[in-house]
C-alpha cells in the first residue's frame, strides 16, 4: 500500500478518471445524457457514475487510497530525510568512502590549517556546506549541497495528500458520512 508503483497508478486512474469528469457534464438531468449518449449507454454511464464522477464511490475510494499510499511514503521516508539533513556524515571510515558517488581525494603541498581554509573556502563559495575532521591518516572534509531537494519531497507529496484530502472533502464524503450516521435517505 505504501509503494511508489502503487501510488502512480492510483493517481492515473484518477487522472482519466478527472478527465471523463471534464468531459462529461456533471450532474445533468438524465434526458440530456439520454440524448446525447442514447438510452443503452446513458443507462451504462449512469449505474458507473459517470455523470457523478467527483462524488461516485469509486473515485473517493482511489482518493482515499492515495491519500492513504502517499501518507504511508511520507511517514515511511520522514525519519531519514530529517536524519540526512542533520548528518555530514563525517565519521564515515575511509573504505565506506570509496563507494559514495561524490568523492575527492587530495594533497595539497600546503600547511594543513592553510590547506583545510583554502579547501572550506572553495566549498562554501561553491554552495557546499563542509566540516572538517582531523583524523590519523589526514584531513577529512564532509560536505554536503541539495538539503531543499528533500524538502522539496515532503512539500511535493505533502501537496498531493492535501488535494487529495480536499478533494474527499468536496465529493460529498462528509454528507454520505451523515446521511450513513443518522440514517437519512435522499428524497425522491
Amino acid at each position: 500500500l505504501s509503494s511508489m508503483r502503487f501510488a502512480i497508478t492510483v493517481f492515473v486512474v484518477i487522472c482519466i478518471a478527472a478527465i471523463t469528469g471534464t468531459l462529461v457534464k456533471q450532474r445533468e438531468p438524465l434526458t440530456n445524457y439520454v440524448n446525447q449518449f442514447g438510452p443503452f449507454w446513458a443507462e451504462l454511464f449512469n449505474k458507473l457514475d459517470l455523470y457523478t464522477v467527483y462524488g461516485a464511490w469509486w473515485f473517493l475510494l482511489m482518493l482515499a487510497f492515495l491519500v492513504t499510499s502517499t501518507s504511508l511514503c511520507i511517514a515511511r521516508n520522514l525519519p531519514k530525510i530529517v536524519q540526512d539533513l542533520k548528518s555530514y556524515k563525517e565519521h564515515v571510515r575511509e573504505q565506506s568512502l570509496q563507494s559514495h558517488r561524490h568523492k575527492a581525494l587530495g594533497h595539497l603541498a600546503l600547511a594543513p590549517e592553510a590547506a583545510m581554509a583554502q579547501v572550506s573556502g572553495l566549498l562554501t563559495h561553491l554552495g557546499w556546506k563542509a566540516r572538517i575532521q582531523v583524523r590519523t591518516t589526514g584531513v577529512m572534509i564532509a560536505a554536503r549541497k541539495g538539503a531543499a531537494n528533500k524538502i522539496g519531497y515532503l512539500a511535493a507529496h505533502s501537496s498531493i495528500v492535501l488535494i487529495c484530502l480536499g478533494g474527499l472533502f468536496d465529493g460529498d464524503l462528509i454528507v454520505r458520512a451523515l446521511m450513513w450516521a443518522q440514517g437519512k435517505t435522499i428524497y425522491q
